[in-house]
């Protein structure tokens, strides 16, 4: 009897320990830390993945206190916890920020136990996973969110969301400051509430092209109506907000483009009224100019007459003069030639305006025109006892008009005799190069102000402009110059250092069958 009771003593002996160690190997090698505390907190035992998370020995931590690893703050909700729990108040598992050894902070999620003696609690049991990796992808999270709506709210451009339907479900400062609301007046609230119809409409169509995965890259333009009614303009960027392969919303970014909107409708009405304004200076022009042609031969033909009738009389044909009476009929007739000249300008201007200057081209000698013109101004130069200096070379004929280019050159000879004081000098220069015949006229008279050198090509310009200028003329002799110039397909301009003037021409040579120039 004695033997069968020992021998079933053993056989629990030694199945309690095959339970133990059992027990012991699943706690040891457990994939999560496995520990036990007493009611002070100091740790009984603790498996191997819970010394390796806390990066110490084993000595180290049994017998250590709980508040030797967890932060203050994590300490102070365990303690709330087991008083709660002690209380009877059960809760899911709890959240501890642990310091291991090395000082590195883990974070670990706790599921605690009661160990019982009969009724008395004389310790707790816990499971803790480590989720420091989860734990730092949120803080993370977190703080690319803040990073986001950071930026989203401070954005200089307006940005907002809405849902499929149109409703703003999200909108930023900038948002706001454009339609001068706050976001408690404008989360919420449709589309309709801010767009006119077209721009509603408009919008609509984008909704739905994002509806059906179409791309839209090129932005769009609404007009808004703010809060306080003012219409804006702002040119928006839209993309699809998806939730996996389902769209959920539309994200936009805009550009307050409201000035600019303004602007090109401000351009757009100076627009009409210039050319509202040109078609009314062209009108009024066409008006001066038949009436300058008209008015030029119902001067002209009489004046004529009168001119006849003074030589008439000037040669003594109707009869004995006196030498006063000489001496008057020639200032009359230098008077008439000078109001001849002018009515001519008139009317060459007013048959360039309107294209009817009726040049008459063929093969041209410039050498002959020059010297001509400087026949014919040579009386005028000696009486100011101005020097003529020729450096002329034999140039080839050019295609042109021989009357409208001795007018050219004659125009500018009396310019330089005119600004040349006596005892001036005048230089007259032509030669030719592979393609253009180059004539150049200089004097050594006041000179042309360097402000003024683009201007004097333009009708009625003078340089001294005022009253009581020293030169006459209308100002009338250089425009037709160039004109007549730019016939020719050449070039006319001047130059000046303040001690005279050179007036340049430069014409085009004559060209062959093989398309090489005339020497």
């Amino acid at each position: 009897m004695v033997t069968k009771d020992i021998s079933e003593k053993k056989k629990l002996e030694i199945s309690l320990k095959d339970s133990e160690a059992k027990y012991r190997d699943l706690f040891e090698n457990a994939q999560d830390a496995m520990y036990t505390l007493d009611m002070n907190g100091t740790f009984l035992a603790m498996n191997n993945v819970g010394i390796d998370a806390l990066g110490a020995t084993k000595d180290e931590i049994i017998g250590s206190n709980l508040s030797e690893w967890l932060t203050p703050e994590s300490m102070e909700i365990a303690r709330k916890r087991l008083k709660e729990y002690s209380n009877g108040i059960h809760k899911g598992p709890m959240v501890y920020e642990m310091v291991r050894k090395d000082g590195e902070h883990i974070w670990v999620e706790v599921k605690n136990r009661f160990i019982r003696d009969g009724e008395r609690i004389t310790g707790t049991h816990g499971i803790a996973r480590d989720i420091t990796e989860k734990i730092r992808l949120e803080h993370q999270l977190k703080e690319s969110e803040a990073r986001y709506r950071d930026l989203f709210e401070n954005a200089d451009y307006p940005m907002y969301t809405i849902d499929m339907n149109g409703i703003f479900q999200s909108i930023n400062n900038a948002g706001c400051r454009i339609l001068e609301a706050g976001k408690e007046k404008i989360i919420g609230t449709h589309i309709v509430n801010w767009l006119t119809p077209e721009s509603l409409e408009s919008a609509k169509q984008r909704i739905k092209k994002h509806l059906s995965s179409v791309s839209i890259e090129e932005p769009v333009i609404y007009e808004l109506v703010c809060n306080n009614g003012e219409h804006r303009w702002a040119e928006i960027r839209t993309r699809p907000i998806k939730e996996g392969n389902r769209i959920t919303g539309i994200h936009g970014i805009g550009r307050d483009i409201t000035e600019k909107i303004k602007l090109e409708q401000k351009l757009k009405d100076y627009r009409v009224k210039l050319e509202r304004s040109y078609e009314e200076l062209l009108e009024a022009d066409n008006v001066k100019t038949e009436f300058i042609s008209n008015i030029t031969h119902e001067l002209l033909t009489p004046l004529t007459s009168i001119r006849g009738f003074v030589e008439l009389l000037d040669d003594e044909t109707m009869g004995k003069v006196n030498v006063e009476q000489k001496k008057s009929l020639e200032i009359i007739l230098r008077n008439s030639d000078r109001l001849i000249k002018l009515i001519k300008e008139l009317l060459d201007t007013s048959n360039l305006e309107n294209n009817k200057l009726g040049l008459q081209f063929g093969l041209v000698s410039l050498n002959s025109i020059l010297s001509k013109t400087i026949q014919d101004i040579h009386p005028q130069a000696n009486d100011k006892q101005i020097i003529i200096i020729k450096d002329i070379q034999q140039l080839p004929e050019i295609w042109g008009d021989e009357e409208r280019l001795l007018q050219v050159i004659m125009n500018l000879l009396i310019n330089a005799i005119k600004f040349t004081p006596h005892t001036g000098k005048i230089t007259i220069k032509a030669k030719e190069d592979s393609e253009h015949v180059k004539i150049s006229i200089s004097d050594t008279g006041i000179g042309i102000p360097a402000d003024k050198l683009n201007s004097i090509f333009e009708r009625f310009y003078q340089v001294d402009g005022s009253a009581k200028r020293k030169y006459g003329g209308a100002g009338l002799g250089l425009s037709i110059c160039k004109s007549i110039i730019d016939k020719h397909y050449g070039k006319i301009w001047a130059q000046s250092d303040g001690k005279g003037s050179t007036f340049h021409i430069l014409l085009p040579k004559l060209k062959n069958k093989e398309g090489e120039n005339n020497v």
